[in-house]
């Protein structure tokens, strides 16, 4: 048959070159399952990696958040102590704990901090509950706006610290899992905490009971 006589089908094999190519394709499909493998988990390694990368920020914004919050509660804290100590300077060991308290927040950080700032929210608490003994202190005008502001961040920090912590959970449960385990293991991922206030919430907002 002259070459001019064929059909673009004859000239090209094109029957022949897809049989081959399904015969190729059956005889090595348990290659090519692997390679399917492998790239499905190239895809998945690549979106947990993305995924803990966009948590670890979200972290870190939610962590500057508290931090600014706690940042504003230190700058109440020498006003508060020296009010405290105008009408009740024989409570040296509660107002040194507070100072103490304060102290050691500002001079840690990261998950560590989170810790010190609930020592304060203690300290504060155990300071609110001896202003109960001083009626001049209750009805002073200057501590009432201290409380007042304190008050205010303390709601701000339960806001911050219940997404704080829901971020620090879902970035823990994608890091436990495969192969966000494993993804951890070799990125530099920042080490989250839950932000706990502790056993003993301070009451700021709790009404001073005054006795005559």
């Amino acid at each position: 048959m002259d070459v001019h006589d064929q059909t673009f089908s004859q000239a090209t094999d094109l029957f022949g070159r897809a049989v081959r190519s399904v015969n190729f394709v059956l005889d090595n499909w348990a290659g090519w399952l692997v390679v399917g493998a492998l790239v499905w988990l190239a895809l998945r390694v690549r979106s947990r990696h993305e995924l803990l990368g966009q948590l670890d920020e979200r972290c870190e914004a939610a962590f500057a958040d508290i931090d600014a919050l706690m940042a504003e509660r230190h700058g109440l804290i020498p006003n508060l102590v020296e009010t405290v100590k105008a009408f009740a300077v024989q409570e040296h060991r509660v107002l040194q704990d507070v100072i103490e308290a304060r102290a050691r927040a500002m001079a840690t950080a990261g998950n560590a901090r989170l810790e010190a700032e609930v020592q304060i929210g203690q300290s504060l608490n155990s300071l609110w509950a001896i202003s109960e003994n001083y009626p001049q202190l209750a009805s002073s005008g200057h501590f009432a706006d201290l409380r007042r502001e304190l008050t205010r961040i303390e709601e701000k920090v339960t806001a911050s610290r219940k997404f704080y912590n829901l971020t620090v959970e879902e970035m823990n449960s994608v890091r436990r899992a495969f192969p966000g385990n494993v993804i951890a293991m070799f990125t530099k991922l920042g080490e989250h905490e839950k932000f706990s206030l502790g056993d003993k919430r301070a009451t700021y907002a709790e009404p001073v009971k005054v006795t005559f």
